[in-house]
């Protein structure tokens, strides 16, 4: 009874405290069912002691990855990962064994390869491996996430302990020869596969020019190799750097498969058998302060492509990032002109990449429900229609995926393609460093493209690429790209035969098509207060419409700075050191969110 008259505020400054407890204890608990610290020394990992820890780390990646929420922890330092199946497969390749390129053999659909850290499945995973270098021995795929989500990478950086590519000094110039001494580490010899080869001055930071596929090689003294052939000749000089390739594609040190929602910060990559990262059929990719270089000493990074995307959703997006010393782009980002093989009934067909171009993480490509595809004329890559897919069924032993769609066909279909319209990803490649590699730097081949406050130096082909790639099956063609208060330097270096579009040493706007003479499929471009120091043209136009270029600089461009054809609706004006080009409609600026 006496407790039935205590007063209600009483029973209410009672009670406070407790309640106040309620959601700091759910708190609590919630944070402890949302997090569990994984550490590979507790796996038997240990940094810095030499010795192989291969085995530890695989059971605490495996234990990561089946661990919703999980942190997976690196204590600071060096480990090592070997795998006998990936060295054998790296050691083949060296030897020539798997022929005259290994890539035909490799990089492939539905081959065995060897993953170093499979991160397949995992939800919600952190990898907090700060300060942390991973040594891999073998080539293989160090770092894999497929079907993945929620997925941050803090902090690594990845090496091999033999590398694909290799360095040494000009000592002897011939008639039509090079002498060129390897440092010891190397372990050059005449059976060593040579893919190609690459020259670069270390006064200028710069490689040379375009690369060179010599005609013939002999050792003459230990690690002393030499190039027979007139273009390397041509090339060399005394004291300059020869950099062989002894691979081109093969697996990426990082694939990002059928992944959602994944951000890599302070990642390192410093050498790959093949591409740094491929992304394909994921969505929303976010690389903070990524890195593709060349370890201290050394002058490339990965063999291939320092990134490459594909059939992506969502936002692509680069911060703060470097790239250099990689065989091929910085980036490119697109999907896939399929051919249309077969229509078994009115609204079904099959489609299929061809025999020579596949997929880059040589996984099928494939639609989702409800994904609207543009039917593309081929001798143009114009866009003529539109289908949605209501179901469809992939092949992966035939390349093959099977479209039910609404919508219609033409009756020739062997004359078009099909491309994925729901799949273009918006880019943003800001505040970063592009600078002596191979070909060109940013490949656009998407919808809503912001590159700004980035430079771009010593590159051998077109710095920036507004294409669509009838001959590699890649595109679609561009709409609302903004590029601004980018510098670019020394850029198209290597010519038509290495990635220079049309002449232009800073941005190519273009189409790869039988048929270049349609305008207006690149769409709503700004082109502003950037400033580009040599090359043949600066800027050229091809197959565009609403284009605005001004307040740019141009300086030691040999011809024309900017030049356009086939498009329509060009205006530049207030661009120092080139013409004003008029337009009697003002082109419309892009739409950009």
């Amino acid at each position: 009874m006496l407790r039935g008259k205590i007063r209600n505020t009483s029973i209410a400054l009672l009670l406070t405290p407790l309640l106040a407890a309620i959601p700091f204890y759910g708190f609590c608990l919630q944070m402890g069912q949302q997090e569990e610290v994984i550490n590979v020394r507790d796996f038997g990992a240990i940094p810095n002691d030499g010795k192989d820890d291969t085995a530890f780390l695989r059971k605490a990646a495996e234990k990561a990855r089946t661990t919703p929420n999980a942190t997976l922890y690196f204590p600071a330092g060096e480990y090592q990962l070997r795998d006998q199946k990936a060295v054998d497969i790296q050691e083949a390749a060296f030897a020539g064994e798997l022929g005259a390129n290994p890539q035909e053999v490799l990089y492939v659909p539905n081959q065995e390869y060897v993953i170093g850290l499979d991160f397949e499945g995992a939800d919600g995973l952190t990898i907090d491996a700060n300060d942390v270098k991973i040594i891999f021995d073998g080539w293989m795929e160090p770092v894999s996430f497929r079907n993945t989500q929620n997925v941050t990478l803090n902090g690594l950086t990845i090496d091999y302990k033999k590398r694909p590519n290799s360095y040494g000094e000009i000592i002897k110039l011939g008639e039509d020869y090079v002498d060129v001494e390897f440092p010891e580490e190397e372990e050059m010899t005449d059976e060593m596969l040579i893919l190609r080869v690459m020259l670069y001055n270390k006064e200028k930071k710069s490689l040379v020019g375009t690369a060179v596929y010599f005609d013939s090689k002999k050792g003459i003294a230990p690690n002393v190799l030499r190039f027979y052939g007139a273009g390397i000749r041509n090339q060399a000089e005394l004291g300059r750097v020869l950099i062989t390739f002894s691979g081109f594609h093969y697996r990426p040190a990082i694939l990002i498969y059928k992944t959602k929602d994944i951000t890599l910060n302070d990642v390192t990559i410093n050498a790959q058998a093949g591409m740094g990262i491929v992304g394909h059929l994921s969505k929303n990719i976010t690389m903070n302060r990524l890195k593709v270089v060349p370890p201290a000493g050394r002058y490339v990074s990965s063999n291939t492509d320092a990134t490459h995307f594909a059939t992506n959703r969502g936002f692509i997006r680069f911060d703060d990032c470097e790239f250099e010393g990689q065989g091929d782009d910085a980036t490119n980002v697109h999907n896939y002109y399929a051919h249309i093989v077969s229509r078994p009934a009115e609204n079904v067909c099959e489609t299929f990449l061809g025999e020579k171009n596949f997929t880059h993480s040589t996984y099928q490509d494939e639609p989702q429900n409800g994904d609207v595809l543009a039917v593309i004329e081929k001798s143009t890559l114009k866009e003529v229609g539109y289908i949605r897919v209501s179901d469809f069924e992939t092949n992966p032993e035939e390349r093959l995926v099977k479209i039910t769609f609404d919508g219609d066909l033409p009756e020739d279909i062997e004359n078009y393609y099909l491309a994925n319209m729901s799949a273009t990803p918006s880019l943003e490649f800001a505040n970063s460093q592009v600078r002596s590699h191979r070909a060109r730097s940013v490949l656009v081949k998407t919808r809503k493209v912001l590159i700004e406050n980035s430079s771009f130096e010593n590159t051998t082909g077109t710095a920036i690429h507004i294409g669509a790639e009838g001959n590699w099956l890649e595109g679609v063609a561009s709409e609302d790209v903004i590029i601004r208060n980018n510098t670019f330097t020394n850029c198209g270096l290597g010519g038509n035969n290495d990635g220079t579009i049309d002449g232009a040493s800073a941005i190519a706007i273009h189409v790869n098509a039988p048929d270049r003479t349609i305008p207006g499929l690149h769409k709503r471009i700004l082109i502003e207060n950037n400033k580009v120091i040599g090359g043949e043209h600066a800027f050229t136009v091809k197959g565009a419409e609403n284009v605005t270029i001004r307040n740019n600089e141009f300086l030691e461009i040999v011809k024309e700075p900017i030049v356009v054809g086939a498009s329509r609706k060009v205006s530049a004006y207030e661009n120092k050191g080139a013409a004003d080009i008029a337009s009697k409609i003002s082109p419309v600026i892009p739409i950009w969110w």
